[in-house]
């Protein structure tokens, strides 16, 4: 099996286009929240993403085991770069949007895709049911440790370390759930 890392120069030890590539949903989100336009976040991350390639093949980041902080770093300068350039040059139908609000959901809304709420939802069905059943107490109820302690009998300190521990093992089954491609038929098409 040959590797699917493309090396960027960084002598024994490479970072891929692959690790940078993991980063861009992160990396969306953040601009999103930053920026509130989804085309704008796209714009910022694939500008991060470029930055990133030259600096690492510049190797302006020695460390691989920082690139994570650094490209954090690259995206929030990014997004100074174009908060800085709205404040410049205003939109000409800026008070037109302003009496028009938007009826649809803001751009971090719209990241959160259908794929994504199917795989939550076959990573919940995964967890055993004292593991859904303290989430569901805790996120869906909006329950405190202390009251869950007192619905099931239990100190609040081992409720803690119960929601703890069904969070880790619900990531785990969030990021080991295999979920259809898009636009594939058959068992062919899986994507981790």
């Amino acid at each position: 099996m040959t590797s699917s890392r493309v090396g960027l120069g960084l002598g024994t030890v490479s970072c891929g286009l692959h690790e940078l590539e993991a980063l861009r949903q992160g990396l969306r989100i953040i601009a999103a929240r930053s920026l509130g336009d989804e085309d704008a976040a796209a714009d910022a991350v694939q500008e991060t993403l470029a930055r990133a390639v030259v600096a690492l093949a510049d190797r302006r980041a020695a460390d691989v085991r920082k690139v994570p902080a650094f490209v954090s770093g690259i995206v929030r300068h990014v997004i100074a770069d174009v908060v800085r350039q709205r404040r410049r040059m205003p939109a000409v139908d800026a008070a037109a949007a302003a009496s028009h609000p938007s009826s649809g959901p803001d751009a971090l809304g719209r990241l959160v895709s259908a794929e994504d709420h199917a795989r939550v939802r076959c990573a919940l069905e995964a967890l055993q049911a004292a593991d859904r059943r303290i989430l569901a107490l805790c996120y869906f109820e909006g329950l405190t440790p202390e009251q869950i302690a007192a619905i099931l009998g239990e100190p609040p300190s081992r409720v803690r370390k119960r929601k703890s521990r069904a969070l880790q093992r619900l990531r785990h089954a969030y990021w080991c759930t295999r979920m259809p491609r898009l636009g594939s038929s058959g068992a062919g098409g899986w994507a981790t």
